[in-house]
């Protein structure tokens, strides 16, 4: 067996790049992805945005209405979902926001904000709202790490809201707050060391901090959509949550699923899914 031991400045550069990606549901140009086109697959999913230019979702959400954007998962209203991390650098955790966007990336409304403490672990449990409108939807995790350089991390998959048992919701959909953005020129900065509080975090919370301050500074948005509703510490703050499973566990016996091309081994599973190209929950 040969080992190579890698000089300084690139054993430096090979730990730098290694931070987090979602990869359940898996995102556009993702290599776990069975739809990504693979000309264009993006081995690099880990990086932050490159600034401004590349919100939203790196620019990848125009592979909408192409095949390589297909819907990856049906999650239906109301539903109990959660999402997968994986890498090896999460740079002390921090916080982190799941949002849905129904005009191709230009808005977006939060639907769970996780405050401190992500992605330490590797899945994070949430609720579709039970408003959300059905029909094709981008879904958008970002991450705001603690320690390390001020960045943005965000994925983006294109996803189906099913319909579902309508039940009425403490806050609307179209009065979720806005996701939250920094370290992209727009005026608001995070700071090192603090995990983002988020000025308006919504009604679905999961987390509080431990660190003093609020994490960030400048023109950074404020509270609007009333009181959150959320656990401390790192559960979800949806307790009827089932426990996630570990990646490429068994196919749940109550979920059906859509068996076109099967997706990659290394695709992690959601809790309440079985493994394929497409999921329903």
């Amino acid at each position: 067996m040969t080992y190579i031991k890698l000089p300084p400045i690139l054993a430096f550069v090979a730990l730098v790049r290694g931070h987090m990606e979602m990869s359940f549901p898996p995102p556009f140009r993702s290599k776990v992805n069975p739809f990504a086109n693979p000309s264009t697959v993006d081995y690099s999913m880990t990086a932050p945005l490159s600034g401004a230019a590349g919100f939203p979702c790196k620019g990848y959400q125009s592979d909408l209405g192409t095949p390589a954007g297909a819907s990856v998962v049906t999650w239906n209203q109301g539903a109990a979902v959660n999402i997968s991390i994986a890498g090896s650098a999460s740079h002390g955790g921090g916080s982190c926001q799941v949002s849905l966007s129904y005009d191709s990336g230009k808005t977006f409304k939060v639907i769970h904000s996780f405050i401190g403490g992500c992605p330490l672990t590797p899945t994070w449990n949430f609720n579709i709202p039970s408003d959300a409108t059905p029909g094709p939807a981008l879904f958008a995790w970002t991450w705001y790490n603690e320690i390390g350089n001020r960045e943005i991390y965000m994925n983006c998959a294109s996803i189906t809201i099913g319909g579902g048992t309508k039940r009425a919701s403490t806050v609307a959909f179209s009065s979720r707050p806005d996701i939250f953005k920094a370290n992209i020129g727009n005026g608001c900065t995070t700071i090192e060391g603090q995990d983002v509080v988020f000025p308006d975090p919504g009604p679905d919370v999961t987390g509080t901090s431990a660190k003093s301050g609020t994490g960030f500074t400048g023109n950074c948005g404020g509270s609007s959509s009333g009181a959150a509703s959320g656990s401390a510490g790192g559960g979800s703050s949806a307790a009827s949550s089932p426990t996630p499973q570990a990646p490429v566990a068994s196919p749940s016996p109550v979920v059906s699923s859509v068996s076109a091309p099967p997706a990659p081994s290394a695709s992690p599973s959601n809790s309440s899914s079985s493994i394929g190209s497409t999921y329903t929950v």
